[in-house]
């Protein structure tokens, strides 16, 4: 995977981290934040796991 590769995951990766943090945040407030906040977890994990396994190939 090229460097550029990387960092698009990475920035992915922080962005669905800010989505899951502000779902979390405001979840009591607004239902569907929770919703918001599941999204964003599996999409930074998502994004973590491509970029930790693209190291090994």
């Amino acid at each position: 995977m090229g460097k550029s590769r990387i960092i698009i995951n990475l920035i992915a990766g922080i962005v669905c981290f800010i989505l899951f943090a502000a779902g979390m945040l405001y979840a009591d407030q607004i239902a569907l934040l929770t919703l918001v906040g599941i999204i964003g977890l599996t999409g930074y994990l998502y994004f973590i796991y491509k970029i930790i396994f693209s190291s090994y190939h």
